[in-house]
């Protein structure tokens, strides 16, 4: 319910590598992060881990859920964000 902070993506940075190392098995997809958050800074997004890493992503919070198809059009438009800066 917060703006997204350096500690909130560390902290998703170590869990996502800690899921890696001790849960999944050979023949499992990357392991993503993401971070709810009620804004972001792009400056932070992009002098951070979410410019570099391809499993951890922050997106802003919303009391209702989307559908399927917004989920994935929203993590698509995220992705882009990132890619093209």
């Amino acid at each position: 319910m917060n703006e997204l902070t350096h500690q909130d993506i560390g902290q998703m940075d170590m869990y996502v590598r800690m899921f890696e190392d001790m849960e999944t098995t050979e023949g499992d997809n990357p392991t993503i992060g993401i971070v709810l958050c009620a804004e972001k800074d792009q400056t932070l997004v992009k002098y951070s881990i979410l410019e570099e890493s391809k499993h951890l992503f922050a997106s802003k919070y919303k009391l209702v859920l989307p559908t399927a198809e917004q989920w994935k059009a929203e993590l698509e438009r995220e992705i882009h964000l990132l890619t093209t800066q």
